[in-house]
């Protein structure tokens, strides 16, 4: 029943409290964006979903505009394309509270595997266990951000085929409070600092 049912019923209602509370930073950090750079407030991206169904996820945008195109993902803090605002929101990960709106209609959960970009997955899409990650709807915080918001693909993969297995309400309790202290620290958000 948790994970037909009540796992929806409990992140709809995580993400209105959420919503509700963070209005007015959320306020505050888009006038921050448009202040420190031009471009859009928010970051939009396809992104692979349960079923590796493409969908788009919202994001508060961290980096020059189309900075995507110019050179993929950042993988360190030096990266010359992250604003001032977007290194902050991404050490707090506060960059990613337009997720919730993603919660609200049904394409994310709070605590689920991390969406990827559908590239990301191309090596490994005939790989049975790491499929598993595609079982679950992705979430705002996964697993893995336990041990390292920067882990390797196959550490990450595993992480997420094992809380596909595993998914339970005391599960989803343990990961929403077990990433406090992680995200707090604003470590481990790079690849190069693993």
């Amino acid at each position: 029943m948790y994970r037909i049912f009540f796992k929806r019923l409990i992140d709809c209602t995580l993400s209105v409290i959420g919503l509700i509370i963070s209005c007015v930073p959320m306020l505050i950090i888009a006038i921050a964006i448009k202040i420190d750079s031009k471009g859009p407030v928010f970051f939009k991206q396809r992104r692979l979903g349960k079923g590796t169904k493409p969908f788009t996820v919202y994001k508060f945008r961290t980096m020059c505009d189309h900075a995507y195109e110019m050179g993929g993902l950042a993988t360190s803090a030096s990266d010359s394309r992250i604003t001032k605002v977007g290194g902050f929101l991404r050490r707090t990960s506060l960059d990613e509270l337009p997720q919730m709106f993603n919660v609200l209609n049904g394409t994310m959960a709070i605590i689920g595997p991390r969406p990827i970009l559908d590239w990301e997955w191309d090596e490994y899409k005939d790989n049975k266990r790491f499929a598993k990650r595609y079982d679950v709807l992705p979430g705002f915080f996964c697993t893995i951000d336990l041990v390292n918001r920067a882990a390797l693909r196959e550490d990450q993969f595993e992480a997420d085929a094992a809380y596909a297995d595993k998914l339970s309400f005391w599960l989803d309790v343990k990961t929403f409070f077990g990433v406090i202290a992680p995200v707090l620290s604003g470590a481990h958000v790079y690849r190069d600092e693993r």
